[in-house]
């Protein structure tokens, strides 16, 4: 799924960039569309693993984050940025437990990005924005939470490793993309999603070498104070 998501992102991206430049006549484009402020950003977070071999599969998570936008230009704009963020995903199979084999993923962590985007006046109080940047993941919980088995016999209860004990890295980067509507300045809705450039975690099973990489599609929502 996620391999057709980020295409879309970047088509909408280029397809507001050759707006803005059949619209460079108009007054509104003109304006200053920004202006520095805190801003902060909750966001609705699926993760994919890639190169997991089928070990961990999508899940769910969430994200809280509070940026600094600074206009270098009238349109563009820096905005580096600090929050926290939990992130889980499915699992199939635990070669710990002979028995067990379902369970959970779940990770917590500080999330630093550091955004370069450009922001432009589509109405009167309607903005368009986009940003690419990378994204620094600080893991500080990262365990895989087994479910109890209950077909075992006998019944398997529920345990939980400790993943930086597996090859689950405590640092981790990723490339974000961004496009969203601002209103009035204020409230703003938007899309990103974030591609893993460094592994999350790299870990042996039996006979292979799994070195996999965190991949996030988010729908946020914000507020610029």
């Amino acid at each position: 799924m996620y391999k057709y998501l980020l295409p879309i992102l970047i088509l909408l991206a280029i397809s507001a960039s050759a707006g803005a430049q059949n619209s460079a006549n108009s007054p509104l484009v003109k304006e200053n569309s920004g202006k520095d402020g805190f801003s902060t950003h909750l966001a609705f977070e699926l993760t994919t693993p890639t190169g997991s071999a089928g070990r961990w599969s999508t899940g769910g998570g969430a994200s809280l984050t509070i940026s600094y936008s600074h206009f270098i230009t009238d349109h563009m704009f820096i905005a580096p940025g600090v929050g926290g963020f939990y992130n889980s995903m499915g699992t199939d199979f635990i070669p710990q437990y002979n028995n067990i084999y379902e369970g959970t993923v779940k990770n917590w962590g500080v999330r630093v990005p550091i955004l370069l985007g450009y922001q432009l006046r589509l109405a009167q109080d309607l903005n368009l924005a986009f940003a690419t940047g990378p994204l620094l993941n600080i893991n500080l919980y990262a365990r895989e939470q087994a479910t109890p088995n209950f077909n075992a016999d006998p019944i398997e209860p529920a345990e939980s490793i400790n993943l930086f004990g597996q090859g689950f890295n405590r640092l981790d980067l990723q490339w974000d993309f961004y496009v969203g509507l601002i209103y009035k300045q204020r409230y703003s809705v938007g899309f990103s999603a974030g591609a893993g450039i460094t592994n999350v975690a790299s870990m042996t099973e039996g006979q292979r070498r799994l070195n996999i990489r965190r991949n996030n599609f988010s729908f946020m929502l914000s507020y610029t104070f």
